[in-house]
């Protein structure tokens, strides 16, 4: 097991204040770990096992559960109650709803999603040093064309009104090895329930089930809170662009002013990431929700869609946790 370090940077948004807008606090650090079983004990310690959204130091960068690697902790707002229309709900769980289906956990089975959660942290901390400081350290490939689109043929609609997660993942998984599985299947597997699917799920989905890490690297949860549009759309060009190129899960607020095609505004939202173009500044997604399938007054709203870079990041930082899967 390789060494590591971690230390517990911050607690923030307890169990018992779970319905409580709460600016994160700083806690006093854990002893640094020198190896896994001492990151295991660090995870379960009195002190801190009570806190379903706190963050961890993984060597010099920050961890928060739910939230990903960060340049900057959660702010209030994004720990605040999710005000969108519980009937517009389109599948991705909100912090409050993932810190409350953690809560709702036994100890022993939340303790292990937290260490499955930090493994796969660790295992993509390489990813995560090169986008760190507001994906400063990315930089365009040189050999990268302009613009590519990957996974044609592979676009799905999600099936029920709260599947985002399930039918972005049936699509990823389906362009990985042509086997179509069920989203009843992938809800399953990604412990998808009516409050929807976390992004950390969909990683960790991503990391066992395809083989997308092994063109792009683990897939790690990313802030995207410091980032630029142009820092948006050149990491797609970095994903997408290269000889091995991989999609991207995006994590959006799914609003008519970012995405014109729709009559109504929805909440948190999962869509795959599948494409750039850098002459029109525009990120290629597909969209899994048709909107007309579940409200007869929406519009038409699956399949291939080309949103302009700064709308993509604008949607993704009004999503409260402000990332993506990469």
């Amino acid at each position: 097991m390789p060494t590591i370090t971690v230390r517990v940077v911050s607690v923030f948004l307890g169990i018992g204040a779970l319905m409580t807008p709460a600016v994160p606090a700083v806690a006093a650090s854990l002893p640094t770990a020198h190896t896994w079983n001492d990151v295991v004990a660090q995870v379960g310690a009195p002190t801190s096992a009570d806190n379903p959204l706190r963050c961890f130091g993984l060597e010099e960068l920050t961890y928060c559960l739910g939230f990903g690697f960060v340049d900057k902790l959660p702010t209030a707002a994004q720990l605040g109650k999710d005000t969108s229309v519980a009937e517009n709900a389109t599948g991705a769980q909100s912090p409050q709803q993932f810190a409350a289906a953690r809560a709702a956990m036994p100890k022993e089975t939340r303790l292990n999603a937290e260490l499955t959660e930090l493994r796969s942290a660790w295992d993509g901390r390489a990813k995560a040093r090169t986008l760190a400081g507001g994906g400063a350290g990315v930089a365009q490939v040189v050999a990268a064309p302009d613009s590519k689109y990957i996974m044609a043929g592979y676009a799905v609609d999600q099936e029920k009104g709260y599947w985002c997660g399930p039918a972005t993942f049936q699509s990823i998984d389906w362009a990985d090895d042509d086997q179509k599985d069920t989203q009843t299947s992938w809800a399953s597997d990604l412990g998808t329930t009516t409050s929807g699917t976390s992004i950390t799920a969909m990683v960790q989905q991503t990391n066992a089930k395809t083989d997308w890490d092994v063109a792009a690297g683990a897939y790690i949860v990313q802030s995207v809170s410091s980032w630029t549009a142009s820092t948006f759309l050149n990491v797609h060009q970095s994903h997408l662009g290269d000889g091995s190129p991989a999609p991207i899960i995006e994590h959006p607020q799914l609003l008519k002013r970012y995405f014109p095609y729709l009559a109504f505004d929805h909440s948190g939202h999962f869509q795959v990431g599948r494409g750039y173009n850098q002459t029109t500044n525009t990120i290629g997604i597909f969209e899994v929700f048709n909107e007309r399938r579940f409200n007869s007054n929406g519009n038409i709203t699956d399949g291939p869609k080309n949103i302009p870079a700064s709308a993509m990041l604008n949607a993704t930082l009004a999503n409260q946790f402000q990332n993506i899967g990469l």
